[in-house]
């Protein structure tokens, strides 16, 4: 029974020694990961809505993100799966992620209030020259 538990003991030991999280040394930086993330998610929801409107566009995708990044897709790669192996700073960027769209769309939602508030004082000057 010992040799069991000894044996268990020390397979335990190498399991978690070989799940070590190894930092790749071309790291991409928490707060660039997740800007580049908050991007990929910005282009599907668009890619997903407005279809027919980036069809033909040659910018979008993949290659926007290397070009404005400055980063490869190995590079891309690794980091996500780096960052995906730890999950209080992959929890950290999602929720990084999700304040900075919240903000993002309460900034929307300001500029089509105002463009309504614009739009029904323009229909009632419109209405009293009449």
């Amino acid at each position: 029974m010992k040799f069991f538990i000894t044996l268990f003991s020390i397979i335990f030991f190498f399991s978690c020694q070989s799940d070590k999280i190894k930092k790749p040394k071309d790291l991409i930086e928490k707060n660039k990961m997740g800007l580049i993330m908050r991007d990929m998610i910005l282009m599907k929801s668009i890619s997903r809505n407005y279809i027919v409107a980036i069809k033909n566009k040659n910018w979008f995708g993949d290659k926007y993100i290397y070009e404005k990044y400055k980063i490869d897709s190995l590079q891309l790669i690794k980091s996500l799966n780096y960052y995906a192996k730890s999950p209080k700073i992959y929890l950290d960027i999602h929720n990084d992620i999700k304040t900075d769209l919240q903000r993002l769309m309460d900034s929307i939602a300001v500029e089509v209030k105002e463009e309504i508030r614009k739009e029904k004082e323009f229909e009632g000057s419109t209405k009293s020259k009449n």
